[in-house]
C-alpha cells in the first residue's frame, strides 16, 4: 500500500516492479519517448486480446501496396534510412495506425519504434546517432518485418507476464516533468523516492535518440 516515486523514471522498470510487489506509484522523467514507453509499459492489457490483433496487424501490413503509402518526409530521412526500409516501415506504421484501442495501438507502436532503431543505419550501442560505415551500408539489408514481428512477441510475452503477476488494485501516474519542480504531488503522500543521477557516460546513458 506504500507510494513509490521514481523520479528519474526512464521506461519505467521501478514503476512496473512496485504494482507487482503491490506499491503505487508515480514516475517523473522530462523526455517524452521515455515517459511513453512507461506508460503503455505499467498499463496491464489483455494478451489475448493483442494476440488477436497482431494476427490482423500482420494480416494488414502485408496486404498493403507500395502505392497506398505516403513516404514520410524528414530531415535526413534517407541519411538514416534505406529507401526499402523507408517503405516497409511506412507500411507497418500504416497498419498501426489503423488500430482504434488507443492502447494497444500505443503497445504496438513502442515494438515500431524498437524496429525503426535497429533498422536505420545507425551504430548499436552509441550514446550519440552515429552512421554505419558506407562499405557495411552497402550489406546491411534488414529484415524489417521480421524484426516487428520479433519484438511485437517478445512485447506480447512480457505483457502476459504482467498481465497474470500484476496487482491491478495498484496505480501508476507518470508525468512529464522536471522532478525539482512541483509537479502537482501532495507534500508527504510518497513513502519512498528512488533516485539515479543522469550519468554522462556511454556506457550507462540510454541513448533515446
Amino acid at each position: 500500500g506504500d507510494t513509490i516515486c521514481d523520479i528519474f523514471c526512464g521506461s519505467g522498470t521501478a514503476l512496473i516492479e512496485s504494482r507487482l510487489l503491490g506499491h503505487n506509484s508515480y514516475g517523473i522523467d522530462l523526455n517524452p519517448l521515455a515517459v511513453f514507453l512507461a506508460k503503455i509499459k505499467t498499463t496491464e492489457i489483455n494478451p489475448s486480446f493483442l494476440q488477436k490483433e497482431y494476427f490482423s496487424l500482420l494480416d494488414r501490413i502485408e496486404k498493403i501496396k507500395n502505392n497506398e503509402i505516403k513516404r514520410p518526409d524528414f530531415n535526413n530521412v534517407d541519411f538514416w534510412f534505406k529507401e526499402s526500409v523507408i517503405i516497409k516501415l511506412a507500411k507497418i506504421k500504416k497498419a498501426i495506425k489503423e488500430i482504434k484501442n488507443k492502447e494497444i495501438k500505443n503497445f504496438f507502436l513502442v515494438a515500431f519504434s524498437e524496429t525503426v532503431r535497429l533498422s536505420s543505419n545507425t551504430k548499436n550501442g552509441e550514446f550519440k546517432l552515429v552512421r554505419i560505415k558506407k562499405e557495411k551500408r552497402a550489406e546491411f539489408n534488414p529484415d524489417v518485418i521480421g524484426i516487428f514481428r520479433k519484438r511485437s512477441e517478445l512485447n506480447i510475452n512480457g505483457m502476459s507476464d504482467f498481465y497474470r503477476d500484476v496487482d491491478k488494485k495498484t496505480w501508476t501516474k507518470i508525468i512529464t516533468g522536471d522532478s525539482s519542480k512541483d509537479n502537482g504531488i501532495k507534500s508527504e503522500s510518497i513513502d519512498c523516492i528512488i533516485t539515479s543521477p543522469p550519468y554522462g557516460d556511454s556506457r550507462t546513458t540510454v541513448a533515446y535518440g
